[in-house]
């Protein structure tokens, strides 16, 4: 037993510990202790094993704790709560010495703290007090922030709440140590805070302040300050709690608070001091605010309040304190409050004291002169005086002023630093000299002193107070006396030698100190201070000033000689010059920033030389700037630095330099300058930029006044020809004008001298400048005496001559320049060759309108079009002048000569507006037909602005708009030659046909006059285009067949034939041959028919059918009947399977009949090869057939894709047929989603695809389609996979549950949520109930508010009221996309989420805004119909998209309709197409609606919308509401007896997608003939859905087959088998599969039991006949109609190769065998929980409680679905912990589905302190009463229901003791500790 212990055996020591504790804790601690050895510290997985067994033990001290108040008295609670408390504090001791480096949250979680967290009950004190007291208070010292703060979110009562605080209170008053402001602000304060709570800061029950603070805050008010209390109670006084503390507490409290910027808190705090021992109290308060040197913050204010009070208190006492209370006070405690000291409590203080006390209130005073107000310093200083003088008689005596006291000593004891705001005569009184008062005064003293009266003119005086300056030299003090000195200093009043004396005395001073001031202090010196005394100064200043200084201190020297400038003489000036130049020219030399770096001239000379610059010359600048611009600073240069400066070019460099330079020159000057200048700019012309000689330029411009009168002709011309003509070469467009400007009153000739000579510079000129000069003449020839030059003759010549090469006016200036009387005249002067050459001037035309106004006064305008050819662009502009001539013409001669000749060159540029309706509409009839000729066949369209729709517009309007025409055809007329042709369609609209709609086509011909052009061949031929509208072309032949029913549909051209308005009749009456025309004409212009009734009536024409007859017909082979394919010899139909397997609109008796034939004959049909020649008939062969091929064979055919493609119309059994032989290959998971065809994964049984760990290819699952319950097999393993999660198909998706991914990562849970959500182009992932509860259970707590991350029908279980109200509208937007009828009606989703929309949205009444209706969405499913009706239209659109509605719906969809306002307009409109917009609506209205359309327009659109909704499989029901709301409107009204008035029922008739509206029961009887039922038995079941017709049929049935309906009749019955009674279902052969299936398809409608009992028991006394797993997957929830006696003869292997059943409606007893049979199936699964689970999930109905509460371990995640369909007994028999243990991540839905019948009984058998333990505030009804026993003893109520439940023997419980409690934990205990060993 030597040697260190093992971790095993410090464990075993534990646990015998843990029994002895109740004697033994000491020991068993010392045990513990034992130091591990080196090798147990180094182990990991040792440490592992200790944190579980900690967990467990901790565990099993929780789960004890609950029993304790149950089933203990209150000493055994108290004996075993001490008992536990010791195991959890040994625990802890065994775990921190056998770890190491645990963290904080390490130990919390070793000891279960989480876990127990999730099972307290918040709201029970008790439970609250037991909790801390076993689990919290040893670990207390390991409490984390947080954790802290996720104590503070749980939802404690406040009594439980106060029980906490007073249990941590308590544990902290015992350890001082721990962290108590962690617990307060993290829990204490934060749980306070909660405003979520049901009472905010737990202040109901309490109208005590301090009752509150000691039952909330308990220990923790140390932490608290007075704005917590503030916030946390709004009822909480300070004063209340101010009366209660003491005044230590008192002050901390304040310390802890931002009180110290509250002059309240103090005034309140202050009086709870004056009461009692006020001066004990203010010294104690004050004493604690200073505590560990600390210095409180006092704002002003407070400190103000605080001295003011002190002062009350201690004021009065002043006259009684002695030297050591004057000490105490005034150098002690009141030192933090003293800065607050005032005038008049100085006065009090002082007043009648000793000189002594004197001085120690002086000394205290003086510490706190900072803190003074410096407008209180100079009253604190009257103050101080005042004593002084009261005192004036002993203050100077020895007892005051001791023997060796100087008067500078005297000053500084009875005043301290308040002497500086003392004046010098103040200070004489007490007789001190004059030497000692200067010693002490400051500079600013001084400087008044010196101020004082006659003090500056005493030249004496002077001298001594700045010799005293002088003493110790300081520029700070000479600083502070100038500043006070030179701002007193009179101006005008001091002598010269004053200023001398005071210059030379500064100067002496400043000299040795100038190198030490920067730039700011000689601004300070040479600009504030010194310049009232510069005017003295000599050379001499400039020697002291140093030449080192830096660039911006000499220039501050500058500025301040400057500043006098006008006060110096001409040999200071200089001076000044001299040493700026003598300073320059040194920084130069040594490249000084002083010199280049400034880069402004302007600054640079006034910084440097300022008003001295006057003795330069320009040449002294540019000697020391090498970069010196003149121009900058030009207007500071005087004439002769300017004169040197203009003859330097590169000194100038742009109009700005000019203008700067000009603007130095008097215009006067002028003249004189340009003669000096010019002959330079002639001179040095290259040298002069462009730029520069155009400022030059415009300077003359604008200050030469050469447009005066003044100046005479002779002037003008020598200004123009010599100062200005160097400048006039290359002239700037700009400054033509002026130019112009200056002639603009001179003469016609000297105006045209000035443009000869320009003309003479053209070649120097810009293009600009050109265009200018031609403006410039232009405005001259607009001049106030218009064309006073034109002396007759061509005016075009004329014009030439004035503008010379200066280019040609436009249009509008051209007419500009004509006055209105003589314009055309003046045009008319052109010949044709004059008006070409002028409109072929550049730029005349510039696209003007105004040509037009030529052409309408030019007299030879046809001439000119034929004779003389222009460029492009001037056709395009005279095209609008005689495009109007042209469309007037109403010869045809003329208009084809217009459009064939003269225009033929200009039509390709007509535009838009050419052709638009305001410039057609009054177009002759010949004209417009014309147009449309030419623009549908000869114009192009590729380069051109407008299109085809453009011309059309215009067409539409020309051809509606023409009142004279009354009720005829626009351009129609049978007595004119021109205008009577009856190809009105192609003469008057051609090509553009293809723009027609329905309206224009009424509105163009009215239908009186519509015959008279429909047959004509031309518009047959126009009309056959695919471009048109079809509502357009089935209008156009329906109108062909209304007014000529005969008309044969051989002699529609082309595509024509495929318009469904063709009528079936018209096809019927055709003979073979021109039905094989039609045929071929369908076939080559429409891909052939796939119109069930045209093929009909088509296929009845031909009486013997033969191979050629079936390629002949093509798709149309469908519509051959029964006895027409049976005529046709099998060797025919066998050598046509290649055709016929083509066919893809084969009916199913159809295909069934051809299979059956050519098997008959002897084809076999069990090869890939032969499968695949079958084509889409292979979807009839029998499922007999299929079992027979070999797998190798069927999955060899899998491969082919159109195989695969026919495989998927087969009958469902097929596919699962022909799966389960491709699985039995290899059934290994792999395999199979390798070898099943993609589009058919779907059949195969979840059982096959259970994954092996890494076995699973994700990207080959991806690509294939699932249903849910086989997604939720694999899903699991996306968790252990890379694949991309956004990349997941919605099949795959659509296996997301809380099962499937409890082992996935939070991170990757999240990221297949957000895969769900609503993606453009990709199909939504529809997910049910459950699934969509445990994604938002998964994402609790952590959900965002980017609402379109989640799947949109998630978002129908947020809490909409938890959303901010700036999201509302986002989420209700995102939440308008889900199906709401997702959620189970139970929730009442619908009214909830609208009630909250509407406080979101602002909604009141129930009138709902279109932006509202946008934003609500499919929110519109679930609105009453008092919505509906009051909403804007928009929600009709939104309506669409629903699943179904109530009759309220419905009438108010009806009344919004028939109001007329909405959309689809006045209900007298109505037509088809107002129907076709409705989308699915119609299938829902009533004969409200029905009515308002005639017969023929319902039957029409059923045609199309019963097709669709068939495809669609809509619901039965509905389809039979559909025929009981429309079948009055369309059945004609006979006598009785009249028999079948309706029609008989044809081949064609039962092909008709309306059939059978029109009949009602007595005409569908006396119509349909029993041979027609048989030979179209599959097509006429397919249509009827009316339950009297569905009789009929049967009734028919019986009479066709009086022995019995065999099964190749049953399998096509449909839904007409539902109508079946079971005499009915006695006849019928039901032997094959193929039959049962058949019967068993759950789109054809539900079964009664007793009916599907019958079919299956007919199926199985067929001998060989068993239920399969194909059987089962056809059978589905109608195995509950069979007995469990036939359910037992099920296998184990049916059951696991079929997919889940819907047992649903089964009995208990039936979902027993049903789960006895699945147990087996699935048992070698039971290792994977998951997987076992998913595969019995559907069968769990009948699971005993055993293996129910066995699944509760197993952390399944059951969803609420699941768990409501267990037996109800034994849903109530489980406990909360068993529910907890199966619901798993889903407990929340249990409160969610609270209401549900299931959860609330078994909530209401539950304790509500156990319900408490899932957290999620399910409620209880029961009453925990004490029963009495039979033998007398109490006995707990839950106790007895488990008895009841779980013990058949009557065994008893008795109530545990102590030892059996510790005995059980001692087991637990050492069962982790062997486990960990």
């Amino acid at each position: 037993m030597g040697g260190p212990r093992t971790p095993v055996q410090v464990l075993l020591l534990s646990a015998a510990g843990i029994v002895c504790m109740l004697s033994l804790t000491s020991a068993a601690s010392n045990t513990t202790e034992a130091p591990p050895s080196p090798t147990a510290q180094s182990s990991t997985g040792q440490e592992g094993n200790v944190r579980n067994a900690s967990r467990s033990i901790s565990a099993a001290v929780d789960a004890l704790s609950r029993e304790i108040n149950a089933k203990l008295s209150d000493g055994e609670n108290k004996e075993v709560e001490q008992n536990l408390r010791q195991i959890v504090e040994l625990t802890l001791k065994v775990f921190l010495n056998l770890t190491t480096n645990e963290s904080r949250m390490d130990v919390l979680d070793a000891l279960g703290v989480q876990e127990s967290l999730r099972l307290l009950n918040f709201s029970h004190p008790e439970s609250i007090r037991l909790w801390f007291s076993l689990k919290m208070a040893p670990l207390l010292p390991f409490v984390t922030e947080g954790l802290l703060i996720q104590l503070a979110n749980q939802s404690f009562s406040c009594s439980s709440f106060q029980e906490l605080v007073k249990s941590m209170s308590s544990e902290l008053e015992k350890s001082p140590g721990l962290d108590g402001k962690l617990i307060y602000n993290n829990f204490i304060k934060a749980f306070l805070s909660r405003k979520d709570s049901t009472d905010p800061g737990c202040v109901s029950s309490f109208n005590d302040t301090q009752e509150w603070i000691n039952a909330n805050l308990g220990f923790f008010f140390s932490f608290a300050s007075i704005e917590d209390l503030q916030a946390l109670n709004p009822n909480f006084s300070i004063a209340e709690t101010f009366e209660k503390l003491n005044t230590s507490k008192m002050a901390q409290f304040i310390l802890n608070s931002e009180t110290l910027n509250d002059t309240g808190i103090i005034d309140l705090a202050f009086d709870r001091l004056e009461v009692g021992n006020a001066l004990e109290n203010v010294n104690v308060f004050l004493k604690q605010l200073t505590l560990n040197a600390r210095v409180p913050e006092f704002t002003p204010a407070v400190r103000d309040r605080c001295m003011d009070r002190t002062f009350v208190i201690i004021g009065p006492l002043f006259s009684g304190f002695n030297r050591d209370d004057f000490d105490f006070w005034f150098n002690v405690r009141l030192v933090p409050i003293l800065g607050s000291f005032r005038p008049q409590m100085l006065r009090n203080a002082t007043s009648g004291i000793n000189c002594t006390n004197y001085h120690i209130v002086v000394s205290g005073i003086a510490k706190v002169f900072p803190a003074i107000p410096v407008q209180r310093r100079q009253e604190i200083s009257n103050a101080l005086l005042g004593y002084l003088n009261q005192s004036a008689s002993v203050i100077n005596t020895p007892v005051c002023r001791q023997e060796n006291q100087t008067d500078v000593d005297w000053i500084k004891i009875n005043l301290g630093p308040y002497s500086q705001f003392v004046t010098f005569s103040e200070l004489r009184a007490f007789n001190l000299s004059l030497e000692a008062i200067l010693d002490t005064f400051s500079p600013e003293q001084k400087a008044k002193f010196l101020l004082e009266p006659n003090n500056l003119s005493n030249e004496t005086l002077v001298t001594l107070v700045f010799t005293s300056l002088n003493v110790t030299p300081s520029l700070e003090s000479f600083k502070s006396f100038f500043g006070t000195f030179v701002g007193g200093v009179p101006k005008d009043n001091m002598s010269t030698a004053v200023r001398d004396t005071i210059l030379n005395l500064t100067l002496t001073a400043l000299g040795p100190n100038l190198p030490k001031l920067n730039a700011e202090g000689f601004k300070l010196w040479f600009q504030v201070y010194l310049p009232l005394f510069l005017p003295s100064f000599d050379e001499r200043i400039f020697e002291i000033i140093p030449r080192s200084i830096p660039c911006n201190s000499y220039q501050e020297i500058v500025k301040g000689f400057d500043g006098v400038f006008h006060q110096l003489s001409e040999r200071q000036t200089r001076q000044v010059f001299n040493f700026t130049l003598d300073y320059l020219r040194g920084q130069s030399s040594s490249g000084s920033s002083c010199v280049e770096s400034d880069p402004d001239d302007r600054r640079w000379i006034i910084n440097n030389f300022a008003g001295f610059r006057l003795h330069a010359s320009f040449m002294d600048f540019l000697s020391l700037r090498r970069n010196f611009s003149g121009v900058e600073v030009a207007d500071l240069l005087t004439l002769s630095q300017l004169s040197q400066l203009v003859v330097m070019p590169s000194q100038l460099n742009g109009t700005q330099d000019v203008t700067k330079l000009m603007s130095g020159i008097n215009t006067t000057d002028f003249a004189a300058f340009f003669d000096l200048v010019s002959p330079t700019f002639e001179a040095q012309s290259a040298n002069y930029t462009q730029e520069v000689k155009s400022a030059f330029l415009q300077a003359v411009f604008d200050r030469g006044n050469l447009s005066s009168p003044a100046v005479s002709d002779e002037d003008f011309q020598l200004w123009l020809k010599v100062r200005l003509r160097p400048l006039l070469v290359n002239i700037s467009p700009s400054l033509v004008k002026p130019l112009f400007h200056i002639s603009t009153n001179r003469s016609c000739n000297s105006s045209r001298e000035m443009i000869t000579l320009l003309d003479t510079l053209e070649k120097t000129l810009s293009n600009d400048t050109q265009k200018e000069i031609n403006k410039q003449i232009i405005l001259f020839l607009q001049g106030t005496a218009p064309l006073k030059c034109y002396s007759g003759g061509s005016f075009y010549v004329f014009l030439r001559s004035n503008f010379l090469s200066f280019g040609f006016p436009d249009l509008p200036t051209f007419l500009s320049l004509l006055p209105p009387t003589r314009q055309s005249e003046l045009i008319n002067t052109f010949n044709t060759s004059d008006l070409r050459q002028f409109l072929g001037q550049p730029s005349v035309i510039n696209n003007s309108s105004d040509i037009c106004v030529i052409f309408n006064i030019y007299n030879n305008t046809p001439a000119f079009v034929e004779t003389e050819d222009v460029r492009d662009d001037v056709k395009v502009a005279i095209l609008p002048c005689l495009w109007r001539l042209a469309l007037s013409s109403s010869d045809s001669t003329e208009v084809n000569l217009w459009f064939d000749l003269r225009l033929k060159d200009y039509l390709r540029f007509l535009n838009k507006n050419l052709i638009s309706s305001t410039e057609v509409q009054n177009a002759s009839c010949v004209a417009f037909q014309k147009l449309v000729f030419f623009m549908g066949n000869n114009f192009t369209y590729n380069s051109s602005e407008f299109a085809q729709a453009d011309v059309y517009t215009s067409i539409r309007s020309y051809l509606g708009n023409d009142s004279s025409t009354g009720s005829e055809a626009r351009c129609y007329n049978p007595r004119d030659p021109q205008l009577n042709s009856t190809a009105w369609f192609a003469n008057n609209i051609g090509i553009f046909v293809t723009f027609i709609t329905l309206d224009d086509l009424n509105a163009f011909v009215p239908t009186s006059q519509i015959p008279v052009f429909l047959e004509d061949k031309t518009n047959l031929e126009l009309f056959n285009n695919k471009a048109i509208p079809e509502d357009v072309t089935n209008f156009y032949i329906t109108q062909i067949f209304t007014f000529n029913p005969t008309f044969s549909p051989i002699r529609f051209p082309g595509f024509l034939v495929c318009s469904s308005e063709v009528p079936s009749l018209a096809y019927s009456s055709l003979n073979e041959n021109d039905t094989i025309a039609i045929l071929a004409n369908l076939n080559q212009f429409c891909n052939g028919t796939n119109d069930p009734e045209t093929s009909a009536a088509l296929a009845s024409n031909i009486p013997t059918v033969t191979g050629q007859t079936f390629v002949n017909l093509g798709n149309a082979s469908s519509g051959l009947t029964i006895k027409q394919i049976s005529s046709v010899p099998p060797t025919v139909l066998i050598s046509s399977l290649s055709f016929l397997g083509s066919v893809t609109t084969w009916g199913q008796g159809q295909v069934n009949i051809i299979i059956r034939t050519i098997t008959s004959s002897g084809f076999l049909i069990n090869t890939a090869a032969q499968l695949r020649s079958l084509g889409r008939l292979v979807i009839g062969v029998p499922s007999v057939l299929i079992q027979k091929i070999t797998a190798s064979e069927l999955l060899s055919v899998s491969t082919n894709m159109a195989f695969v493609s026919n495989m998927r119309a087969a009958p469902r059994f097929i596919r699962q047929i022909f799966i389960r032989k491709i699985i039995s290959v290899d059934s290994s998971p792999t395999k199979v989603v390798l070898n099943v065809p993609d589009d058919l994964a779907t059949e195969i049984p979840p059982s096959r695809l259970l994954f092996s760990e890494g076995t699973a290819d994700i990207s080959v699952i991806n690509r294939k389609t699932w249903r849910r319950d086989q997604s939720i097999m694999f899903f699991r393993t996306l968790g252990n996979t890379d694949f991309d999660i956004e990349e997941l198909s919605p099949s795959v998706l659509q296996g997301f549950t809380c099962t499937s991914v409890r082992k996935m990562t939070k991170q990757r849970i999240r990221r297949c949520i957000r895969a769900c959500r609503p993606r453009r182009h990709r199909a939504k992932v529809v997910l049910k109930e459950s699934q969509l509860t445990c994604m938002f259970n998964q994402l609790r707590g952590e959900l965002t508010q980017n609402f379109t991350d989640y799947p949109s029908d998630m978002l129908l279980y947020f809490n909409a009221q938890s959303i901010p109200k700036a999201n509302c509208r986002s989420y209700f937007s995102a939440l308008g996309s889900a199906d709401f009828s997702v959620a189970s009606t139970s929730l009442k989703k619908g009214p909830q989420l609208l009630s909250e929309a509407r406080n979101c949205l602002g909604i009141t009444g129930t009138s709902l805004s279109r932006v509202n209706v946008e934003v609500l969405g499919n929110m519109a499913c679930t609105l009453d119909g008092s919505f509906i009706e009051n909403s804007d239209p928009l929600i009709l659109e939104k309506l669409k998209a629903c699943k179904d509605f109530s009759n309220n719906q419905v009438a108010s969809m009806e009344t919004l309709l028939l109001s007329g306002k909405t959309q689809f307009g006045n209900p007298n409109n109505w037509n088809q197409k107002t129907l076709d917009n409705l989308g699915i609506l119609p299938l829902y209205f009533t004969r409200n609606i029905w009515g308002r359309f005639t017969a023929s327009t319902n039957r029409k659109f059923l045609k199309r919308f019963m097709r669709n909704l068939r495809k669609l499989k809509t619901q039965r029901r509905k389809l039979k509401k559909l025929f009981k709301q429309l079948s009055p409107l369309l059945v004609r009204r006979v006598k009785r007896g009249a028999g079948c008035t309706v029609g008989n029922i044809t081949q064609v008739t039962v092909n008709d997608d309306a059939f059978p509206f029109g009949y009602d029961q007595t005409q569908f009887d006396l119509c349909l003939d029993v041979p027609v039922l048989q030979d179209n038995l599959n097509s006429i079941c397919e249509k009827v859905d009316d339950d009297d017709l569905q009789k009929v049929i049967l009734m028919k049935l019986n009479q066709a087959f009086p022995s019995g309906v065999s099964d190749q009749e049953v399998q096509l019955l449909g839904s007409v088998s539902r109508a079946a009674s079971l005499d009915d279902i006695s006849k019928w052969n039901i032997t094959q599969l193929d039959t049962l299936a058949a019967l068993m398809e759950a789109d054809d409608g539900t079964w009664e039991s007793a009916q599907s009992k019958e079919i299956i028991t007919k199926y199985l006394n067929t001998s060989g006949n068993s239920l399969g797993s194909t059987e089962l997957n056809a059978i589905d929830s109608n195995l509950c109609s069979l007995d469990t006696s036939t359910l037992r003869t099920i296998s184990s292997d049916s059951i696991r190769d079929a997919n889940p059943l819907n047992v649903e409606s089964c009995s208990v007893e039936q979902k027993k065998v049903l789960y006895e049979i699945s147990n087996a199936s699935f048992s070698s699964q039971r290792s994977s929980s998951t997987d076992f689970y998913n595969l019995m999930k559907a069968y769990l109905g009948g699971a005993p409680l055993t293996d129910v509460v066995g699944l509760s371990t197993q952390n399944i995640s059951m969803d609420v679905d699941t768990f409501k369909s267990l037996d109800p007994n034994v849903i109530n028999a489980l406990s909360v912990v068993d529910v907890q243990g199966l619901v798993g991540d889903q407990v929340q839905d249990l409160k969610l589905f609270e209401n549900d019948t299931a959860i609330q009984t078994w909530a209401n058998l539950q304790r509500q302190s156990d319900l408490d333990l899932l957290g999620v505030g399910l409620i209880s009804n029961r009453t925990d009463s004490t029963t009495v026993a039979p033998n007398g003893s109490q006995e707990n109520p839950s106790t007895t229901t488990t008895q009841a439940t779980t013990s058949s023997g009557g065994e008893t419980f008795a109530k545990p003791s102590t030892t059996i409690i510790l005995a059980s934990l001692l087991t637990a205990v050492l069962q982790m500790l062997q486990r960990a060993a």
